[in-house]
């Protein structure tokens, strides 16, 4: 059966666990946490798709005006700056992809976790305001996600937004027949932080058999900030995996890809990798 590695969650009560432990200081800000629009998604529903788009989004939202106040001074954290990076360094990983080989074929670019695909529907309007018709005609645009409800929902929107061709379909990541063959790019972000090593390995020799000869994998890895990752295990048992540039490479270089760069964010949290089949 297909698992949302991200949905870490465990406890029915997280206040009472907090009272089991002895953790009774925590509880008041448990409760001052949910009143921003990032901490009570993190607590309700753990890594999910409207947790990552609402950091991308960087736009704050609370309840009771210190809500607000608490989830800007959230978004500003070390922690919400890295993980922003990783988007908006897939979008010029991406226009670099489009551009080194719009002359030649049709380009298959898939997301997968796709969640919201913000980074599909900004890199085609951008594509628009650049009147870049040759790319726009070229690209074809891919989603992979378990979550069946939201990949009916971004058809939808790619159908009445997008310019270039989208295909989104539902499938488990680790299962060879949820992809078709084959794409010139994988963009793979916030997945692999759920994963253990061997998991992840097993991912990206996946990722690397369903590339077109030299197609590129985009993905990322975090350094834990120390008060982000506390907040996040002891108030909404949100628990990811960190990962090295060393540990990443390790992993790449496991995986068979032929060559690979990588580069940080400018908090130093964030590790991009660049791999080429």
């Amino acid at each position: 059966m297909s698992n949302f590695h991200n949905q870490t969650r465990e406890s029915t009560s997280i206040p009472e666990r907090l009272k089991k432990e002895g953790s009774y200081h925590l509880i008041p800000l448990y409760h001052l946490l949910r009143t921003s629009k990032l901490a009570r998604e993190g607590i309700e529903n753990s890594g999910s798709h409207e947790f990552a788009d609402h950091i991308y989004g960087q736009t704050p939202q609370g309840t009771w005006g210190v809500g607000y106040l608490l989830d800007a001074l959230l978004l500003r954290l070390p922690s919400a700056q890295a993980f922003r990076a990783r988007y908006h360094n897939a979008k010029q990983e991406v226009h670099n992809v489009i551009q080194d080989r719009k002359h030649h074929r049709e380009i298959d670019i898939l997301f997968v976790p796709c969640g919201l695909g913000r980074e599909i529907f900004e890199v085609d309007a951008e594509l628009r305001q650049k009147n870049d018709h040759t790319a726009i005609e070229q690209v074809r645009w891919h989603g992979l996600d378990l979550n069946a409800d939201l990949l009916t929902s971004l058809q939808q929107h790619a159908e009445n937004e997008l310019h270039a061709s989208a295909q989104f379909y539902a499938g488990d990541a680790f299962n060879h027949e949820s992809y078709q063959p084959h794409y010139d790019m994988i963009v793979s972000t916030g997945f692999t932080e759920f994963l253990d090593d061997s998991e992840t390995l097993q991912f990206y020799k996946l990722v690397r058999e369903k590339l077109k000869n030299q197609g590129l994998f985009y993905t990322s890895g975090m350094r834990p900030h120390r008060l982000s990752d506390f907040l996040m295990r002891q108030l909404a048992e949100l628990h990811t995996n960190y990962r090295s540039t060393a540990k990443l490479e390790m992993l790449i270089k496991q995986a068979g890809f032929s060559d690979h760069r990588t580069y940080e964010d400018d908090t130093g949290l964030q590790t991009m990798v660049i791999a080429q089949k």
